[in-house]
């Protein structure tokens, strides 16, 4: 059941009978009498509602809602009306009509009734200047009659359609919504799994960790693409009967598969910025930029031995490592920017230690610092994203051994 097939019974009479009657009686309205009627027939057509009762209802509060807008602008006044239509802007159609309907004969005062957006107006304007009561009547009556009819009927004509259309769509919505929803949530419980979640699985095989990964992301592009293409053939299937959807079925399906991927990736991994879901799951790189940078260090033994310079550079960043405190430093500025008193209070260092752990940590161009701070300090941070990857790395590898 859609919701459409849900409004029904009594309420659903009570509503839209309310709608006709209050837009008749001339209070503006975001929807019009017809859309009302209209939604009407729907709901016989889709039988959530009697047309015998409705129909009578309609008519009732149409013609009902015409004569209070009536009764109410023959109280007040055509001048009381005049400054009621000038705050709501509409005083030139107001003075248009009012010269033309005082001795309008009842056809003439039906056709006013006709043209559009003057239907509720006819009503204010023919109390308002006096029209008599039995040719208002006699000039509206027959009109609504017919009006309420021929719209119900047209809503009810495109009733059953319309329910099966909303039906199948509703249906559509659901299933596909749900694997896309699945994909989505399992990509983001994916990317938070904390890092001793994931120290198990880096000591596995690169080769194996790589195959993982790939069956990771592989799997969970798969659950959205399954979605968008149960919403998409099954809208296809839809319009299959109003437009010839069949010769171009299978590229919109093929162009939907590609659009997917292409945006679940962008946004992923930050148009290769940023490794996957599996990536990050499995520590490696097969897809985004990471993977060449990993490809290249992992490539470095095979090569040229490294010149002297180069091995005393390294080897002056691990030795920076070796001690205690710049290695209690290094995990701290892992986690977070700070300055020389925020890692003093947060280590519970001496000020001079955290300051000259800083400084040997920036001279083996392990961390840099920057700017100033508050009370003029300068703030460090990781030297580069490759230097704080390989260095979370390498600590996990130890603690996990």
């Amino acid at each position: 059941m859609t919701f459409i097939d849900g409004l029904y019974g009594n309420v659903a009479v009570m509503v839209l009978c309310g709608l006709l009657f209050v837009g008749e009686a001339g209070v503006p309205l975001p929807i019009t009498g017809e859309l009302v009627l209209i939604t009407g027939g729907i709901l016989i057509g889709a039988g959530a509602l009697e047309p015998w009762l409705f129909v009578p209802a309609a008519l009732v509060a149409t013609l009902g809602g015409a004569l209070t807008g009536y009764s109410w602008a023959r109280l007040v006044g055509e001048t009381g009306l005049q400054a009621a239509a000038q705050r709501l802007g509409q005083s030139r159609r107001l003075a248009r009509l009012s010269a033309r309907l005082g001795r309008a004969s009842p056809l003439r005062i039906a056709l006013y009734r006709l043209t559009p957006g003057l239907k509720s107006y006819t009503s204010l304007v023919a109390g308002a200047v006096g029209v008599d009561r039995r040719r208002f009547l006699i000039g509206v009556g027959p009109l609504i009659l017919l009006w309420v009819l021929a719209l119900t009927a047209v809503g009810a004509l495109v009733g059953a359609p319309a329910s099966r259309f909303l039906s199948q769509l509703q249906d559509l919505a659901l299933q596909g919504g749900l694997l896309i929803a699945v994909g989505a949530g399992a990509y983001f419980a994916v990317r938070r799994v904390p890092a001793g979640g994931r120290a198990a699985l880096a000591r596995l095989p690169t080769q194996v960790r790589v195959a993982l990964a790939v069956a990771v992301d592989v799997a969970l592009i798969a659950t959205v693409v399954v979605g968008v293409l149960r919403i998409v053939s099954g809208v296809l299937a839809i319009t299959y009967p109003w437009l010839p959807v069949a010769a171009v079925a299978w590229w919109v399906e093929l162009l939907a598969v590609v659009v997917v991927i292409v945006v679940f990736y962008s946004v992923a991994t930050r148009r290769g910025l940023r490794g996957t879901a599996g990536e990050t799951l499995l520590g490696t790189r097969y897809l985004t930029r990471g993977g060449a940078e990993a490809g290249r260090v992992e490539a470095r033994p095979d090569e040229e031995p490294a010149p002297p310079a180069e091995l005393v550079r390294i080897s002056t960043a691990f030795r920076s490592l070796g001690d205690e405190q710049r290695l209690q430093v290094a995990r701290l500025l892992l986690r977070q920017d700070a300055s020389p008193s925020e890692v003093s209070a947060t280590l519970s260092l001496a000020a001079r230690d955290a300051t000259d752990a800083l400084r040997d940590l920036e001279e083996a161009g392990l961390v840099v610092g920057e700017g100033e701070g508050e009370g003029g300090e300068r703030r460090y941070r990781m030297a580069s994203e490759h230097v704080r990857r390989g260095l979370t790395e390498l600590l996990i590898h130890l603690l996990s051994g």
